[in-house]
């Protein structure tokens, strides 16, 4: 069954609009936790919120707890991690999207400032996301967001004197706004709305060390230059502005002082709302970057620019990579000392792949679509030569983008400042185009494989040169004799298979993971135990991270998804984009994938039997300082060691021995989580390469943060003890690192968290969740809606037998919709393959679902969560996704 564009995007709200609640439901009042239908039996369940979220605390709906942060003398206090879900309004929204005023906290008042204080350390960055900064149609919202970083050393809550950083770019450049933290502090984030109304996201980040922020700027100044140096009083006089002097002109900058002949007091108060008191050198300095915003827009105007003080600093390469903690859990910065890659293909067997991304289009061979059924592939054919994907759904917004992030994953080009890492950035992708708009066939999967292995096959070509890994994060509960005797054929050709085990928590078996020969993996969350969605059972042989958006296990504040390359198509044309909003064995299995193309880029003829013996000798995994290597259901033979894998290959390399390699240290752990109460921590370090080592220097970065050795040998080798002092530091979050070098130059560097005074458990505003009709067909299909209890419970009542959907989501500018970005949004049982709910003889309860926030990232705006139609489990089509 296919949602159509209006059921999908258009998921209405009716329990926020009372009136209409009433002509659907029997019993009821309005909103409530509990919905009353006529006849029938109770569904029931709970909603989880993803780690880390915060709302704005003046969101629009009058439904959701209220307190005003407009004052920057009464600011909303958030951690130094925080996710804020927030509002904000130039003007009155009216009730002119949802057509119910009095629903809304801002239809007759502005919400034109949210400010925030938090304790902020050096070289965070905020990010603040302008959700509607376009209107696309449907959402009739557009705004102008800007992004203000005050100093608030005094500590009194007032703003001083210093405006930091800001970020306040013209419309429509202006999605993404980003200011960065100079030095340790206590400061005041300032979301002002400078036109229009819009949701936003504001990211507070963890520390990359670097300080870079705008200049100083001399107030009241501006230097401009326009098309014909006549117009330019004229164009001041349109803007509002009056000019107190002007110097240059003439086919050069001119520079305009502007007059303020009505600020004369120390203290001014915001026209609009008198609460909202500046100092005269703090409002003239913000009231200075909006009148050259206003200059910009008349028209002649070539630039309109701050008198700058001092100029910014540079951005690091691969800005993402430090999000990429799966990496590092599987010692990866270690192989990368030994392998690339290079040399070997990996076949991604998926929904294609955005073929001009611009972390993978260097990273490609030619593909192949293999999609027959020319509806469900969307690109008005059968199969074909171009692997592109299209998209796998109707809507704008909601495609899975499945197989970019998978392919990210195995091979995104490193090291050119875009994004994040592949794990093998030196090999090569071959697309293979198998998911559709309705998953894929067991036939057309068939073939792609085939086509990997040089296999004839229906497209009558052949690939210059076979795959020599194939990823399969697809599945289905059905075996098929078809597919197994494919995969054998595949797998006599010397072509490794490595596919999902699935995630619907259970011990029965996914196909093709599930077949003899392919090895089936298993998901791990952050701290290396099985995520909770992950299947399990006998036929698991490794585990991979897969990530864990329940979790902030990491503290960095951003739930623990796995980050790679992504497709924002949020406004109707693809574009390149990046997320870590994913979860799932589909991508813990390109983690093994591209582990297998490392050690293949060292050691050629590395056979499937040569690779499941080194995994069955937990010689490659997590378990191999066991006293006995056990296999386990959940983890198989372990979670895998990239290091170790890259080693094992070269010992068969060089005929069983390994080669003579230079000190490389490595710490167990690799990262040190303080959380909320442990003072002490210890690690080990050793030498896993084969020269001598001698440790030089043991440092950290932080005051707050001692090590010192506990058991070590004379070359430095052993136990230290890592331990805080929490005295005097304010309530947040914080990182810092441990530096241990070698003699010889190595390094290694363990990752320091710490948690003060602060949770990291999401604080979610008010949810709805919406019954809908799992047969309908019809544009709207929503039997009833109500809203959450504030513990995530909901509960419909006397639902009458047949099949529904349940999905979720918070609608904070009340604009009568969930599941848009900047909104909460979730569905049964995950957003990513909702599936239907048969109520036939007997109450439904345990329907419980993750709810997380459909947000941007740096440079991009990701829709998250995604709605795809469900699919029957017939064997003619199955739906082939583990997301």
């Amino acid at each position: 069954m296919n949602h159509s564009a209006s059921r999908l995007r258009n998921a209405i709200l009716l329990a926020a609009m009372p009136a209409l609640l009433t002509a659907c439901t029997s019993g009821s009042s309005g909103i409530g936790e509990e919905q009353t239908l006529l006849t029938g039996y109770t569904l029931s369940g709970t909603l989880y919120g993803a780690t880390g979220i915060t709302t704005d605390s003046d969101i629009n709906d009058v439904y959701a707890d209220f307190s005003s942060n407009d004052d920057p003398q009464a600011p909303q206090a958030i951690s130094n991690r925080a996710t804020v879900q927030g509002f904000a309004s130039y003007s009155p929204t009216r009730g002119s999207i949802s057509g119910a005023a009095e629903l809304e906290n801002f239809a007759t008042t502005p919400d034109e400032d949210d400010y925030f204080i938090a304790t902020l350390q050096a070289g965070q960055t905020i990010q603040l996301q302008v959700v509607d900064y376009e209107g696309d149609g449907v959402f009739e919202y557009r705004g102008d967001l800007d992004l203000y970083l005050y100093d608030n050393s005094s500590g009194t809550g007032a703003i001083q004197e210093n405006l930091v950083d800001f970020s306040y770019l013209d419309y429509p450049a202006g999605q993404f706004e980003t200011v960065t933290v100079p030095a340790d502090g206590e400061y005041i984030i300032n979301v002002n709305a400078y036109e229009g109304a819009s949701k936003y996201v504001l990211q507070i980040l963890e520390s990359t060390g670097a300080s870079s922020v705008q200049d100083a700027f001399v107030p009241n100044q501006v230097i401009m230059r326009s098309e014909n140096d006549d117009n330019a009083s004229a164009q001041m006089k349109a803007a509002g502005l009056s000019i107190a002097s002007s110097h240059g002109g003439k086919q050069r900058p001119r520079l305009v002082t502007l007059a303020r002949n009505n600020i004369s007091s120390q203290s001014v108060s915001a026209p609009s709302q008198t609460l909202k008191t500046f100092s005269k050198s703090l409002w003239e300095q913000r009231q200075t970057l909006k009148d050259i915003k206003a200059l910009r827009q008349q028209k002649g105007v070539l630039y309109a620019e701050p008198n700058y003080i001092r100029q910014p600093l540079a951005t690091p390469t691969d800005p993402y990579y430090s999000y990429q903690w799966h990496y590092r859990n599987i010692e990866l910065p270690s192989a990368w000392d030994l392998a690339d890659g290079s040399g070997v293909i990996v076949a991604v067997a998926d929904t294609g792949v955005f073929l001009t991304h611009e972390d993978l289009s260097s990273q490609l061979v030619s593909g192949y679509d293999f999609i027959s059924d020319s509806s469900s592939a969307r690109d008005g054919n059968g199969i074909d030569s171009n692997p592109d994907d299209p998209g796998d759904s109707t809507v704008a917004g909601q495609s899975s983008w499945h197989g970019t992030h998978v392919a990210g994953t195995v091979a995104a080009a490193s090291n050119n400042g875009k994004g994040g890492a592949g794990i093998a950035s030196a090999a090569k992708i071959m697309p293979l185009r198998v998911l559709g708009q309705d998953g894929g066939t067991t036939y057309d999967i068939i073939q792609a494989v085939r086509y990997a292995a040089r296999l004839s096959n229906d497209s009558g070509t052949l690939p210059a040169q076979k795959a020599d890994i194939i990823n399969l994060s697809l599945g289905g509960s059905s075996s098929s004799s078809a597919e197994q005797e494919a995969y054998n054929a595949v797998m006599s050709e010397g072509v490794i298979i490595v596919a999902a085990a699935g995630n619907e928590s259970t011990s029965s078996p996914s196909y093709p993971a599930s077949y003899q020969g392919i090895i089936s993996v298993s998901a791990t969350d952050q701290k290396g135990q099985l995520a909770y969605y992950s299947n399990y059972g006998s036929k698991i042989d490794i585990a991979a991270p897969g990530g864990s958006l329940r979790l902030d296990d990491n503290n960095d504040s951003l739930a623990d998804g796995i980050m790679s390359t992504y497709v924002d198509d949020s406004l109707g044309t693809r574009q390149p984009a990046y997320t870590y909003q994913m979860q799932g064995t589909s991508m813990a299995s390109p983690h093994i994938a591209g582990v297998i193309a490392l050690m293949k880029s060292v050691y050629s003829g590395l056979s499937n039997d040569q690779l499941q013996a080194l995994i069955q000798s937990c010689a490659i995994t997590s378990k191999v300082n066991n006293s006995t290597c056990t296999r386990d259901d959940q983890l198989g033979y372990g979670q895998i060691d990239a290091y170790l894998a890259v080693t094992e290959a070269l010992k068969l390399e060089n005929g069983g021995t390994l080669p003579a390699l230079p000190v490389l240290l490595q710490s167990s752990p690799l990262s040190l989580n303080f959380g909320a109460t442990s003072d002490s921590l210890t690690f080990d370090i050793s030498n896993a390469g084969g020269s001598t080592a001698s440790i030089s220097a043991v440092s950290d970065n932080a005051d707050w943060l001692t090590v010192t050795a506990q058991t070590v040998d004379s070359a430095g080798l052993g136990t230290y003890l890592a331990s805080v002092d929490r005295n005097g530091l304010s309530d947040g979050f914080y990182s810092a690192s441990i530096t241990v070098t070698d003699a010889a130059g190595s390094k290694v560097q363990v990752d320091v968290s710490l948690q003060q005074g602060v949770t990291s458990a999401s604080n979610l505003t008010v949810q709805y969740v919406i019954l809908e009709n799992a047969d309908c067909t019809a544009d709207d299909c929503i039997v009833a809606s109500i809203k959450a209890g504030d513990n995530g419970s909901y509960r419909f009542s006397n639902v009458e037998p047949g099949n529904y959907h349940v999905l979720a989501g918070s609608d904070i500018d009340v604009d009568g919709y969930i599941c848009g970005a900047g909104e909460i949004c979730g569905a049964y049982p995950n957003a990513g393959a909702m599936q239907a709910i048969s109520v036939e003889q007997d109450n439904r309860s345990g329907i419980d679902f993750l709810v997380s926030l459909n947000s941007g990232f740096v440079g991009s705006s990701i829709q998250a969560m995604r709605i795809t139609p469900a699919v029957n489990g017939s064997e003619e089509k199955t739906k082939q996704v583990a997301p």
